[in-house]
């Protein structure tokens, strides 16, 4: 049996405008909580394309006695996977968002999560984490505020290792390029945000 070829490692990140205003939704929604969901799209020659998403359930969205230690809710994803097989929307996992306040991003829930995407056997290792401040974009002059991160192989090698080894926190994260298809609707749902903080403002 001929052994299979290593996946190259994703070199950018492409976002569609209809997932990119998912994510924005979502997030500007749940203000001041923040909140996460499913990346879904395809791993493509190094680039990895993000197609569709969803968010996850936050506590209060779940039935009394569930299980609200896990974020991912794994049944959740799975029954949503499954429906979004049956109309024919790409269902496979390539990461997760967040919402961020003031681009913090390496945090320990954040390093955590990611590692179980990247380290995961049913789960590609180019998973990533992409990462929306709602503030930030809200503020500054309508630029949207979103970035893309995996954890790097150092890290996971020292992870998997269990070595108690100190590790620089600039090497835990490294950022991709993110691009945007469709970005003049994502620009003109900017200046609507840009617009509706002036009549609030004012």
């Amino acid at each position: 049996v001929e052994p299979m070829e290593a996946i190259p490692r994703v070199k950018e990140v492409v976002i569609g405008g209809v997932a990119v205003l998912k994510i924005v939704k979502h997030c500007n929604d749940n203000l001041p909580t923040m909140v996460a969901g499913s990346l879904l799209g395809l791993d493509v020659d190094g680039v990895l394309e993000v197609t569709y998403t969803y968010p996850f359930p936050t506590p209060k969205d779940r039935d009394e006695g569930g299980d609200e230690d896990d974020l991912e809710g794994r049944e959740y994803q799975i029954d949503m996977m499954n429906m979004l097989r049956d109309v024919n929307v790409d269902n496979n996992c390539v990461g997760w968002y967040q919402s961020t306040y003031l681009s913090t991003m390496c945090t320990n829930d954040v390093v955590g999560y990611q590692y179980s995407y990247q380290s995961s056997d049913e789960l590609s290792d180019n998973s990533v984490v992409i990462m929306y401040d709602p503030i930030q974009s809200k503020t500054d002059n309508g630029k949207l505020v979103i970035r893309a991160f995996r954890l790097t192989e150092d890290f996971i090698a020292l992870r998997k290792s269990k070595q108690n080894k100190y590790i620089n926190p600039a090497g835990i994260l490294e950022e991709l390029p993110v691009r945007i298809k469709n970005g003049g609707y994502i620009g003109g749902f900017l200046q609507c945000l840009k617009a509706s903080k002036r009549e609030i403002e004012e």
